[in-house]
């Protein structure tokens, strides 16, 4: 399904968008990639809010392999940009940096 998306980011944000609104829940009830547990999400709606491109990022490495999730999660969210967020603004920073991408709701 994801196959092929490196020709067209918007696509692939389309993409994105689609298993977020459709498959979230899916991917949340056998847990998330970055290892947040539920009583830790509740305390931080942010981390709640992050949680959600994890899973997804998730959901998509099961489907389609290390591989392809890690492509994405780069092409969409870069590391060295992630982690440059979260050191200046934390969690609450990296949701509105999603939020602003349109990666989560």
């Amino acid at each position: 399904m994801l196959r092929g998306m490196h020709r067209s980011p918007h696509l692939a944000h389309a993409a994105l968008a689609c298993l977020l609104a459709s498959c979230v829940h899916g991917a949340a009830a056998q847990g998330n990639s970055a290892g947040i547990g539920p009583a830790m999400q509740d305390q931080n709606p942010c981390l709640k809010q992050v949680s959600k491109f994890e899973q997804t990022i998730g959901f998509i490495r099961q489907n389609q392999g290390a591989a392809a999730a890690a492509e994405l999660k780069e092409r969409l969210l870069p590391a060295k940009l992630e982690n440059d967020i979260l050191m200046k603004d934390g969690y609450c920073g990296l949701a509105r940096h999603l939020k602003a991408k349109k990666l989560i709701d």
